[in-house]
């Protein structure tokens, strides 16, 4: 994969401190009150200043089922802070779950995110412990350069884990879609709008990702239209 400045895109993992990331308001300090855990399993960008975030949350406390879980939402969405909070899935027999919420970039990220735009993507592996974090991005050399400086700016400790080049990507129906078609595609499979019966419709979508609900219908109906005319013979 080349970037437009024709730089190759590396897949770099760095480890930091968890508390980092706590100061910097990525996780809030309560949230280990009751979790080990989290794991960002997918990054949309929908809007300049917030982000719409897929994770697994893995708990410290009691096991819950589903229900216990939504009866939650509410008092969970207050205690972090967040736009909007989701509940898709439990999973481990309750000890985890996955779910859907929206916030406003943290310090950190929205200063790096504002300095190096689509030049750095957030991609997994990345996990989050009260100790410990696993942070992984997608970026040419140059802005990698930058991330390590700004790191190295905040005053911590951390460590390159992993720093791997990635491969041209093999061709896909979805391969002409716009990035915006993809993610709005994404999103909208994730929570079960094609479903049978529909789990939600265009009008979350359009909360979830601050867009009207008529540019949502059109990102989808000209994203599947993609996939079909590359697809059908």
């Amino acid at each position: 994969m080349i970037t437009r400045n024709h730089m190759p895109l590396r897949r770099l993992t760095v480890e930091v401190p968890g508390d980092l990331l706590v100061r910097e308001g990525v996780v809030p300090a309560a949230f280990f009150a009751h979790n080990e855990s989290v794991e960002i399993l997918h990054v949309y960008s929908f809007q300049p200043r917030e982000r719409v975030l897929l994770v697994r949350v893995v708990r410290s406390g009691p096991r819950r089922t589903l229900e216990q879980v939504m009866r939650s939402r509410a008092r969970l969405r207050r205690r972090y802070h967040l736009r909007d909070f989701e509940i898709l899935r439990v999973e481990d027999g309750g000890r985890t779950y996955v779910a859907l919420l929206r916030q406003r970039n943290p310090g950190a990220l929205e200063a790096i995110l504002e300095d190096l735009g689509a030049r750095v993507t957030p991609t997994t592996p990345t996990v989050i412990r009260k100790d410990s974090a696993t942070l992984s991005f997608l970026a040419d050399d140059g802005a990698a350069r930058q991330v390590f400086t700004l790191l190295d700016g905040l005053g911590v400790g951390w460590r390159l884990r992993g720093r791997r080049a990635i491969r041209h990507p093999v061709t896909h129906a979805d391969e002409g879609l716009t990035g915006r078609q993809r993610e709005v595609l994404s999103l909208a499979w994730t929570l079960g709008y094609f479903d049978i019966p529909a789990k939600v419709g265009l009008e979350k979508l359009a909360e979830l990702t601050g867009l009207s609900r008529n540019t949502v219908s059109q990102h989808l109906r000209r994203g599947l239209r993609r996939i079909l005319r590359e697809s059908l013979p």
